[in-house]
């Protein structure tokens, strides 16, 4: 009996082998093979870019999110993690009131010290070279305003690898204003690139 399953599984195998091509046979092609019902898939030139980039967590006080992006040239980009707008825009209450946001170089560097020379920053006011083209983005052109408690930055990053850190603000720690809501709820990450 084991020879008889032996056999079968070896059939088996063969039949598969022929009724399904290699992955190689697709390799530079445009076509694909996909499941009845699902959509086709599209062949996309290497030059393709993504101009928005975003994930969304929750954040508490023991839970910090972690992400990163990648650029492969120089460029303008623009850093807003919304917290205080989530609620204002309605897509949750529970959200997380002044997020503490650290970027990194590649090498593990911060990139952004506060006016207190605090790593990070947890502001998105108008006012400022660093906040004020994020601030007028996104209401002008995305018609989905920053709130003023939520973290935002402009910068003309190197190409490279880039890491970032969310946590809760503590008071005294890293920043000087109180919170008014508890000090965990989602926040969403948005980096954009040559807005």
């Amino acid at each position: 009996m084991r020879t008889q399953t032996r056999l079968s599984i070896a059939a088996a195998a063969a039949l598969a082998a022929t009724a399904i091509p290699a992955a190689a046979d697709f390799l530079g092609t445009a076509a694909a093979v996909n499941a009845p019902g699902e959509p086709a898939l599209v062949s996309a030139e290497k030059s393709v870019s993504t101009q928005t980039l975003g994930s969304r967590a929750t954040v508490t006080p023991s839970a910090t999110a972690f992400g990163g992006f990648e650029i492969k040239a120089a460029a303008d980009v623009y850093v807003l993690v919304r917290g205080n707008s989530l609620g204002t825009l309605g897509v949750t209450q529970g959200f997380l009131d002044a997020p503490r946001v650290r970027l990194y170089t590649g090498a593990g560097v911060d990139i952004i010290t506060d006016s207190f020379g605090r790593a990070g920053f947890n502001a998105c006011v108008s006012g400022s070279v660093f906040t004020d083209p994020v601030v007028n983005y996104y209401a002008n052109t995305r018609g989905q305003p920053a709130h003023a408690r939520d973290a935002c930055v402009a910068l003309h990053l190197a190409a490279g690898a880039y890491t970032f850190t969310v946590t809760p603000s503590i008071v005294g720690v890293t920043t000087d204003s109180g919170s008014s809501n508890p000090s965990s709820g989602e926040m969403l990450f948005e980096v954009t690139l040559q807005p």
